[in-house]
Protein backbone atom coordinates (compact mmCIF):
# COMPACT_ATOMS: atom_id res chain seq x y z
CA UNK A 1 0.00 0.00 0.00
CA UNK A 2 1.37 3.50 -0.60
CA UNK A 3 0.77 5.97 2.40
CA UNK A 4 1.27 10.33 1.61
CA UNK A 5 1.38 12.19 4.55
CA UNK A 6 0.88 15.51 4.77
CA UNK A 7 3.45 17.22 7.74
CA UNK A 8 4.23 20.14 9.30
CA UNK A 9 6.82 21.19 11.26
CA UNK A 10 5.92 24.21 13.64
CA UNK A 11 9.70 24.99 14.46
CA UNK A 12 10.51 25.98 10.97
CA UNK A 13 6.35 26.55 9.17
CA UNK A 14 8.30 23.64 6.67
CA UNK A 15 5.18 21.84 5.13
CA UNK A 16 5.97 18.42 3.04
CA UNK A 17 4.51 15.55 2.17
CA UNK A 18 6.02 12.48 3.10
CA UNK A 19 5.29 9.11 0.84
CA UNK A 20 5.49 5.64 2.74
CA UNK A 21 5.08 1.88 1.16
CA UNK A 22 3.76 -0.89 3.41
CA UNK A 23 3.53 -4.36 2.83
CA UNK A 24 -0.44 -5.14 1.96
CA UNK A 25 -0.23 -8.09 4.86
CA UNK A 26 1.44 -5.65 7.32
CA UNK A 27 -2.11 -3.37 7.12
CA UNK A 28 -4.15 -6.61 7.49
CA UNK A 29 -6.69 -5.69 10.36
CA UNK A 30 -5.22 -2.17 11.12
CA UNK A 31 -7.26 1.48 11.54
CA UNK A 32 -5.63 4.32 10.12
CA UNK A 33 -4.60 4.90 13.82
CA UNK A 34 -2.77 1.68 13.54
CA UNK A 35 -1.22 1.83 10.81
CA UNK A 36 0.46 5.39 11.92
CA UNK A 37 1.66 3.69 14.77
CA UNK A 38 3.46 1.07 12.30
CA UNK A 39 4.59 3.76 10.17
CA UNK A 40 6.11 5.85 13.75
CA UNK A 41 7.74 2.51 14.76
CA UNK A 42 9.38 0.88 11.64
CA UNK A 43 9.58 4.02 9.21
CA UNK A 44 9.94 7.14 10.70
CA UNK A 45 9.39 7.77 14.52
CA UNK A 46 9.25 11.61 14.01
CA UNK A 47 5.45 11.51 12.60
CA UNK A 48 3.28 13.05 14.94
CA UNK A 49 -0.20 12.39 15.58
CA UNK A 50 -2.62 11.97 18.01
CA UNK A 51 -3.37 8.63 19.96
CA UNK A 52 -3.84 7.83 23.47
CA UNK A 53 -4.82 4.78 25.83
CA UNK A 54 -7.73 4.66 25.92
CA UNK A 55 -8.78 5.38 22.29
CA UNK A 56 -10.18 3.57 19.32
CA UNK A 57 -13.93 4.13 20.42
CA UNK A 58 -14.62 7.17 17.77
CA UNK A 59 -15.83 9.29 20.65
CA UNK A 60 -13.62 11.96 21.52
CA UNK A 61 -12.64 13.20 18.02
CA UNK A 62 -8.70 14.08 19.08
CA UNK A 63 -7.82 11.98 15.97
CA UNK A 64 -10.21 13.34 13.33
CA UNK A 65 -7.78 13.47 10.34
CA UNK A 66 -8.25 13.78 6.59
CA UNK A 67 -8.26 10.08 4.81
CA UNK A 68 -8.19 10.51 1.33
CA UNK A 69 -10.11 14.14 1.42
CA UNK A 70 -12.63 12.74 3.58
CA UNK A 71 -12.66 13.43 7.33
CA UNK A 72 -12.66 10.73 9.54
CA UNK A 73 -11.75 9.30 12.75
CA UNK A 74 -8.18 7.24 12.55
CA UNK A 75 -9.12 5.51 15.21
CA UNK A 76 -11.92 3.64 14.00
CA UNK A 77 -11.33 4.00 10.23
CA UNK A 78 -10.26 0.37 8.66
CA UNK A 79 -7.30 0.46 6.30
CA UNK A 80 -9.05 -2.07 4.48
CA UNK A 81 -10.80 -1.28 1.11
CA UNK A 82 -8.45 1.35 0.55
CA UNK A 83 -5.27 0.72 -2.11
CA UNK A 84 -3.30 4.19 -1.52
CA UNK A 85 -3.85 6.62 1.32
CA UNK A 86 -3.43 10.37 1.62
CA UNK A 87 -3.38 11.57 5.05
CA UNK A 88 -3.56 15.18 5.90
CA UNK A 89 -4.72 17.17 9.18
CA UNK A 90 -8.20 18.01 8.95
CA UNK A 91 -9.92 21.28 7.55
CA UNK A 92 -10.71 23.68 9.47
CA UNK A 93 -8.66 22.58 12.47
CA UNK A 94 -4.93 24.24 13.31
CA UNK A 95 -1.93 22.26 12.79
CA UNK A 96 0.27 22.01 15.82
CA UNK A 97 2.45 19.39 14.01
CA UNK A 98 2.06 16.59 11.14
CA UNK A 99 -1.39 15.46 12.07
CA UNK A 100 -1.99 16.89 15.56
CA UNK A 101 -4.67 19.22 15.42
CA UNK A 102 -6.19 21.48 18.02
Amino acid sequence: MKIWIDRYNPDTAETRTDAFTVADEACEGLTVMGLLGYLSQRCDPTLAYYHHSVCDHGICGRCSLSVNGKVRLACITPVRGFSELRLSPAPGRTVVRDLVTR
